[in-house]
């Protein structure tokens, strides 16, 4: 029972945390929108709503993830009371402040100084009516007050939610690919590392933007970071072993048999070439002939040869080399009578 409810205490804590972190990030973010509207009440409310949450200004203040923002609440509260005529909390705000946040409503200096003098304005005495004096004495006129010449406003740079959104889409692609790079084991290759320094450039923009200009930038690099990481491969598989040919003893025979007929067709074709065209004919015939009687051998079974001329190759040896003698007088040595059949030798 303990166990249950301190697991439950420990998730109503979390959820609270949770809460109050997007408390902060929204409220600052609705009195940025009202900041633009001059809607100056509703931005007292949301700034003082998130400095409540989190009092303390910084250039890049983490929101969810690797987002990050510009976050400067009493700057734009110190401004709202300016414009609301609340000139005492406006001078404590921007005591406060360290600058402008994405929205640049002018120099801290500046709205100081004006909060200052408006302040010192409202709180002098009015003038009063000068006393009778005697008609001898002429009256001095009193000193012209001086007015405070309003400082300008400068335009305030416009940014886009939506494109806001869509940077923070694609970092969260670029996040992806680069966790399937990783699953592939190519978080060594160079474009992975590429990836890598793309998204910490938006992430960098999109924490530092102040206009559409920057957001338009940190879209580019998330998307950049996002194809690198998609092109990144792992280490390359060894290549196949490439299985050794083994001689046979068919294809060593058949290796010493064809050695001579190359020769002799490349004779024929000499002769082909030099203009000999009977003599070249002649020898093509006489090597067809004499091929097909090799492969007409062959053919016969070892056994058969074996049980009519067992004296011809023993199965116990090997034939003997034909050196450089024809076929035909190989044939005639192994076959005589096929051979003669198949006309070979002329006999």
């Amino acid at each position: 029972m303990r166990l249950s409810r301190s697991c439950a205490m420990g998730v109503l804590a979390l959820v609270c945390a949770t809460a109050a972190l997007a408390s902060f990030y929204d409220d600052y973010d609705a009195g940025i929108v009202a900041v633009r509207s001059g809607n100056w009440n509703l931005v007292v409310q949301k700034m003082s709503a998130a400095i409540k949450a989190s009092p303390k200004e910084n250039d890049r203040a983490r929101t969810y993830g690797a987002i990050f923002i510009n976050y400067h609440p009493y700057y734009y509260r110190g401004v709202a009371y300016l414009n609301l005529g609340k000139y005492e909390q406006a001078i404590s705000d921007f005591e406060q402040t360290s600058g402008p946040g994405e929205e640049n409503l002018g120099p801290i200096e500046t709205l100081m100084a004006r909060a200052k003098s408006k302040l010192a304005s409202t709180s002098a005495p009015e003038p009063q009516p000068p006393a009778p004096v005697p008609a001898p004495v002429t009256p001095r006129p009193a000193p012209p007050t001086t007015v405070p010449v309003p400082v300008p406003q400068p335009l305030a740079p416009s940014i886009d939610p939506a494109l806001r959104g869509q940077v923070q889409g694609a970092i969260g692609e670029a996040n992806n690919a680069l966790g399937a790079a990783r699953g592939r084991k190519a978080g060594s290759s160079p474009p992975y590392l590429q990836a890598i320094q793309a998204l910490a450039d938006a992430n960098s923009r999109l924490g530092a933007a102040k206009n559409n200009d920057d957001l338009n930038a940190a879209l580019g690099s998330a998307r950049n970071a996002k194809l690198f990481a998609e092109a990144a491969t792992g280490p390359a598989a060894p290549p196949a072993p490439v299985p050794a040919i083994t001689q046979t003893r068919p294809n060593a025979a058949a290796n010493v048999v064809m050695a001579d007929s190359g020769r002799r067709v490349r004779a024929a074709l000499e002769k082909y070439f030099d203009g000999e065209f009977d003599d070249a004919t002649r020898q093509f015939q006489q090597l067809t002939t004499e091929i097909l009687a090799v492969l007409a051998i062959r053919l016969r079974s070892r056994r058969q040869l074996q049980e009519r001329r067992p004296w011809l190759f023993p199965q116990s040896k090997e034939p003997p080399p034909l050196g450089r003698r024809p076929p035909a007088e190989v044939l005639l040595q192994a076959d005589s009578e096929g051979v003669r059949d198949f006309g070979i030798t002329g006999d």
